[in-house]
């Protein structure tokens, strides 16, 4: 082959190859493929409900109408009017009738293991009783128990009891709202309770 007829083959060649460059397309490049973000479900939060109360909680207890007092003994007993017991107490010996009443509530009491007179007290009640109870258990057969019941204004003594050996008396009380004490005696006991008690129907 001559020299020229190489020219011209290498001219050709070349054109060819700068017009394929030139008018083939461009190859596309690799795409990419589009990330999925999860999406996270965020449950709701839920609400709080706040309920107002506007009383005690329902487990408190219901507190009692009332507690019973305790009576005590007096110093000052040489100011009332009778400060001894009847030389004959026999006739306060035994309780007075059945009580009527289907149930009663202790308002006051007093207990102690010797004798005294108490402190004036009043009872608002127009029926009530004294329920008298001798404990004695180390020497059963020498104990007794004594007492009086007594308006302060006049003396006047308005019930009485008396208990020989362990047991209990009850005295029915009527009608009388003005202040009172008692003259208790007690012997070889070990304690005494005095339960002054009312009709609950006094009461609700």
């Amino acid at each position: 082959m001559e020299g020229g007829d190489l020219a011209a083959v290498l001219i050709g060649l070349t054109l060819v190859i700068i017009l394929t460059v030139v008018l083939s397309p461009p190859v596309p490049s690799p795409t990419q493929a589009p990330v999925v973000v999860p999406t996270i479900q965020v449950p709701p939060t839920p609400a709080i409900q706040v309920q107002e109360t506007t009383g005690p909680p329902a487990s408190l207890p219901t507190p009692a109408p009332f507690t019973a007092k305790r009576i005590f003994y007096t110093d000052d007993y040489y100011l009332f009017p009778v400060r001894f017991l009847p030389s004959d107490m026999t006739g306060y010996g035994a309780s007075d009738a059945e009580w009527k009443y289907n149930s009663s509530v202790a308002f006051a009491y007093v207990e102690e293991d010797h004798g005294g007179i108490t402190e004036p007290f009043t009872v608002p009640y127009p029926v009530w009783r004294v329920n008298s109870t001798l404990y004695a258990t180390r020497t059963p057969e020498s104990a007794s128990f004594r007492m009086i019941l007594v308006d302060e204004q006049s003396g006047r003594i308005l019930e009485g009891t008396m208990i020989n050996y362990p047991g209990s008396v009850t005295k029915t009380v009527v009608g009388d709202r003005n202040p009172v004490y008692m003259v208790i005696d007690a012997e070889n006991v070990d304690r005494f309770v005095i339960s002054l008690e009312v009709p609950s129907v006094y009461i609700q």
